[in-house]
């Protein structure tokens, strides 16, 4: 009672940490699909991509990615190009990543327009390395984060390689943030990550990565979405450094010859105000986060959000006497994972690859979000079949494995040492009866000093969709509160919406 006087005496009004309303975010999804960098392989064209080598290119995903060599990457071949400004276009430090899934390598560059037959071997090794259970999402998400992590740090680099102090600092992931899974992904056609910055400030930079697909008539659909923040670091101190990132340009000119270019300005600066957008968020999540950690920033729950908890707990203690199922504890589905890492998983730093971090977060993650799906049918023995268990001759259907949707942040807040020893813990922490978001928090123990408490390295919060989710999952403990306060923040305003979800398992259907 004590603890209710004082929330209702302070009057604390909700500040989401992410997008405002739900309108906010529609107009947000909106920019985010119309305004992607088209590219052309044109040798006509002014702006043709060619194909560049990834071990010179690409040297952070050549050094973490064991398919690196059976990618195709390109890039425009002015790479350097300046403006008169002193700026450098995102074109110009664009990196474009082709996965060959459809058994054919098609160049690009002066010396060969032939395509060239990968042999059935190589194939099947290409998509045994990316490819996941799903219906929906054949191409694994945590092999894309994976990759999204290297890739975005060599397009920072390769902006920031015409700068005058360029050979003094490294680039470090702050975080990845606001990606969505948009459509299905098919195994049997290639898939393109194309990577570019968007935003660049006086010690950091936000890049976008877009996962395309060309459906039937030729046409590129974007699969999924993925935005990064990188931060510029002395190499010796690791302390942000000033004025160490070339500008990015955005002529605004209305004066364009065509209406490609007008079209592309205009894309421009939609791309420009998401990511003045995104800084916003970030810091305005910071400055009003109910993290503990965050000191005098930190704020509780409202008195509302406690009282929805309480109910939570209600729904949990039903009557054995009823068929009613109570509702599951965070507890319950809490997993962890403990790994030690090895020195073949650093990156050029020397430092444990981000990426690692991120796929095996998310592959935990999925792991929970599978084992909550069905909670009420946990005894009930099914063939394994994809996202969805078909009963013969019934027309019911029974999902078995949680749907990827996407990441809403993943923050990276100190580095991983070779030879350190990490633990993953991924918790379900929210649910609606068609999504359910899973928290993983990462924390680091140095093998030399046992006796010392863990150090939280990352925090990471993925989205899941499904068909038999409880409407609700009971946080006990003060910190899984806060979870769950947060994530249910996010699930009101960014969604997915459950009817959203109904759209994706009708087509995970259709493929049956």
């Amino acid at each position: 009672m004590m603890a209710i006087r004082l929330l209702r005496n302070a009057q604390i009004s909700i500040r989401k940490r992410c997008f405002q309303t739900r309108s906010e975010y529609e107009q947000w999804d909106h920019c985010m699909k119309a305004s992607r960098i088209r590219t052309t392989h044109d040798k006509q064209s002014s702006q043709c991509l060619e194909q560049v080598n990834p071990r010179t290119a690409a040297p952070f995903l050549y050094s973490v990615s064991p398919i690196s060599e059976r990618l195709l990457l390109f890039a425009q071949s002015h790479d350097n190009e300046i403006e008169d400004d002193g700026s450098k276009s995102p074109n110009s430090s664009l990196l474009e990543c082709v996965y060959p899934l459809s058994g054919t390598r098609h160049h690009a560059d002066s010396k060969s327009d032939a395509d060239d037959i990968i042999n059935t071997t190589d194939l099947k090794i290409l998509r045994a390395s990316v490819s996941d259970f799903g219906a929906y999402s054949r191409f694994r998400l945590a092999k894309f984060y994976s990759d999204v992590d290297a890739l975005t740090a060599d397009v920072a680099y390769r902006h920031a390689s015409s700068s005058s102090n360029s050979e003094d600092i490294a680039f470090v992931t702050a975080g990845h943030y606001y990606s969505r899974k948009i459509l299905n992904t098919e195994l049997s056609k290639d898939l393109i990550l194309r990577c570019y910055p968007t935003l660049t400030g006086r010690s950091s930079m936000e890049i976008r990565t877009d996962a395309l697909q060309e459906d039937d008539s030729g046409t590129e659909k974007l699969i999924n979405v993925c935005f990064t923040s990188m931060v510029a670091v002395d190499k010796q101190t690791l302390r942000p450094v000033k004025d160490a990132i070339q500008k990015l340009s955005t002529h605004n000119d209305s004066n364009h010859s065509n209406e490609d270019e007008q079209r592309e300005q205009e894309r421009l600066r939609m791309r420009t105000e998401m990511a003045e957008k995104h800084t916003q968020i970030r810091k305005k999540r910071f400055a009003t986060s109910m993290l503990l950690r965050n000191g005098p920033s930190s704020s509780p729950p409202t008195q509302e959000e406690m009282a929805a908890i309480h109910l939570l707990h209600q729904g949990s203690i039903v009557d054995n006497n009823t068929n009613d199922i109570r509702l599951p504890h965070v507890r319950q589905y809490t997993y962890r994972s403990s790994e030690i890492v090895y020195p073949e998983k650093r990156n050029v730093h020397g430092k444990l690859f981000g990426g690692f971090v991120m796929e095996n977060g998310h592959t935990l993650a999925q792991y929970a979000a599978d084992f909550y799906l069905n909670h009420a049918n946990q005894q009930k023995p099914s063939n394994f079949d994809g996202d969805l268990d078909v009963a013969k001759d019934s027309k019911s259907t029974r999902q078995l494995r949680a749907i990827p949707l996407g990441l809403d942040e993943a923050i990276f807040l100190q580095p991983i040492s070779i030879g350190d020893h990490v633990t993953f813990t991924a918790r379900v922490v929210h649910s609606t009866p068609r999504t359910c978001r899973v928290v993983v928090i990462v924390e680091v123990r140095n093998p030399s000093n046992r006796s010392s408490a863990p150090l939280r390295s990352n925090r990471l919060m993925f989205v899941f969709g499904g068909t038999d989710f409880p409407n609700g999952i009971v946080p006990n403990g003060y910190h899984e509160i806060l979870m769950h306060v947060d994530a249910k923040r996010r699930a009101a305003v960014e969604g997915p919406l459950d009817e959203e979800v109904d759209v994706i398992l009708s087509q995970i259907q259709a493929f049956k």
